[in-house]
């Protein structure tokens, strides 16, 4: 008969780490930490991840500080990383003990260090959930390093590297150093990418930046307008959804919003709308409302044409909604 795992069997092998010389015994360590990745790295099975239970770190730092150029024991070490700082208390130790390591990581231009760097940008990832985090990586220097990445021509590193700065992106500050450091024009070529993983990071980051006045002004004239419209088609909720929230943000300023308007995002929009993805669909009204509203006349006081948009758009959202539960119910 098929045994379930302990929920404590990958912290006990974390405790193991912290037990071991690490100097002496580096061979030991790196089976600890491949038997940890091994148990661990699907988060959707990962009984580190279900616990919740903070982690001892100490090991784990003390290998990334001392791997030197060992590849292969970074790569574990960071893979181990990435898993624990899934989780809230993690994310907010590792913050001041691994920054400088990871954009350190980041820097390596060789080409055997690319996949270290790609790690190192998925443990950048998921530290910058917190605010406190995305400070210290752009501190350290993280931004240059990433947005260089984003220039290699492998998927991963560029995937990777985009995830990062959209996760930086999410914090206003993070937003400005982004921006500033040439992050818009270093994206805009991943929207048209062949790998649907770069399109949804890459347009991930663009939805957050722009959030921002200036950089909807770069967008523009950038021309990165049309290719947001044409990922209103994608075959994917993640990035049509990015896409469609992009837009509505472009759509607040007035060049833009005509420019989306005469691309032809209206019928997309809409079909966005009577799809079954909610935060799509919210997006998809957000920027119906911005494109088509300002046409209706002032917003000031009961005026009827801009009440009629919004009660079509609210109809819509409700026959979505109402189509994702008609869709999702046994036959």
């Amino acid at each position: 008969a098929a045994l379930a795992r302990s929920p404590r069997g990958s912290r006990m092998s974390l405790d193991e780490l912290d037990a071991l010389d690490l100097e002496r015994q580096p061979g030991a360590a790196l089976g600890v930490l491949e038997r940890f990745v091994a148990l661990n790295e699907d988060a959707a099975s990962s009984t580190n991840y279900s616990s919740q239970t903070a982690d001892p770190l100490g090991g784990v730092v003390a290998l990334l500080g001392s791997a030197g150029s060992d590849s292969g024991l970074l790569l574990v070490v960071l893979k181990t990383l990435k898993i624990l700082s899934r989780k809230y208390d993690n994310r907010v130790r590792l913050g001041s003990l691994v920054c400088d390591d990871l954009v350190s990581l980041l820097s390596a231009s060789e080409d055997g260090a690319l996949a270290v760097a790609a790690e190192a940008a998925n443990v950048v990832l998921n530290i910058c959930y917190e605010k406190e985090n995305v400070t210290r990586i752009m501190a350290a220097g993280g931004v240059t390093p990433l947005l260089k990445l984003l220039a290699r021509p492998q998927a991963d590193l560029q995937a990777n590297a985009a995830g990062a700065i959209q996760s930086i992106c999410f914090q206003r500050d993070g937003r400005s150093a982004v921006r500033e450091e040439g992050a818009i024009p270093a994206l805009m070529p991943l929207l048209s990418s062949d790998s649907l993983r770069v399109q949804t990071r890459a347009v991930g980051a663009i939805h957050n930046l722009s959030s921002e006045a200036e950089a909807i002004r770069i967008i523009r004239r950038l021309r990165g307008i049309a290719p947001l419209v044409a990922l209103l088609r994608a075959p994917s909720a993640a990035v049509c959804g990015s896409a469609a929230g992009a837009l509505q943000n472009l759509s607040r300023e007035q060049q833009s919003r005509q420019e989306i308007h005469q691309l032809g995002a209206v019928m997309p929009l809409v079909d966005l709308l009577l799809g079954d993805d909610v935060q799509t669909q919210v997006c998809a009204a957000g920027a119906l409302l911005n494109v088509l509203g300002p046409a209706l006349g002032p917003e000031e006081g009961q005026n009827p044409k801009r009440v009629a948009l919004k009660k079509l758009l609210a109809l819509g959202l409700t026959a979505g909604l109402l189509h994702s539960s008609m869709r999702g119910a046994p036959g």
